[in-house]
């Protein structure tokens, strides 16, 4: 009797955890999967779509813009000096 209790009781908290915990964490994951997947997929068809307005980034990197820019001019650049009051 005492261990047909038991197993009711152990059966009881199983369905309340499994039900109330993990089948919520489960569509939450799932849910932001699809979440991300959705927005990265965006971000390809964004991508994709600057490709073809922006022919010279044809490689896809992200330095590749940076090394495309050109240097600073001499006159560009302002020299600074720490001057402290006394």
């Amino acid at each position: 009797m005492l261990k047909t209790v038991l197993l009711l009781l152990l059966a009881y908290i199983a369905y309340k955890f499994i039900v109330g915990f993990v089948i919520p964490v489960t569509r939450a994951t799932r849910s932001v999967r699809r979440q991300f997947k959705a927005a990265q997929e965006e971000m390809e068809a964004r991508m994709q779509q600057q490709g073809q307005y922006q022919p010279n980034n044809s490689t896809g990197s992200p330095n590749a813009s940076h090394s495309q820019r050109p240097a600073p001019s001499k006159g560009d650049y302002i020299e600074f000096e720490e001057v402290r009051g006394e």
